[in-house]
């Protein structure tokens, strides 16, 4: 991080937008890769096709604190990598969007406020 002349540690620029920290991710070595790569007999672990381009993919991602070990890494073709990060793209919104409801008999949505509230039982006949 930068430093102002007082020493202090600058975490915004002057119009107070967040500083981007250094990346801490650990790059994949060279001999993780051959490794990944020999166990996986130089086939895409989705498609089977060889491998003539390939990347890695991390399974538990560094941002959720994976870790840049060989058993955290598959190596996919560019294509399949790809489709692989949409779809984990896609069902993290559908379950960021998908609201679980007890038993939805219970609840109504306010049409002043919007917002969902309990049925009262004296409604019920």
């Amino acid at each position: 991080m930068a430093k102002d002349i007082f020493g202090n540690t600058i975490t915004h620029d002057i119009y107070g937008n967040l500083l981007k920290k250094k990346n801490k991710r650990q790059p994949v070595g060279g001999s993780q890769k051959s490794s990944v790569r020999i166990t996986q007999k130089g086939r895409c672990k989705d498609c089977k096709k060889i491998l003539i381009v390939e990347e890695y993919h991390h399974i538990k991602h560094v941002s959720n604190n994976g870790k840049s070990t060989t058993d955290n890494l598959v190596a996919l073709c560019p294509e399949c990598h790809r489709k692989r990060h949409i779809k984990e793209k896609a069902e993290k919104l559908d379950k960021k969007r998908t609201k679980k409801i007890s038993d939805k008999k219970d609840y109504w949505i306010n049409p002043l406020s919007g917002k969902r509230e309990k049925v009262n039982s004296l409604w019920k006949m």
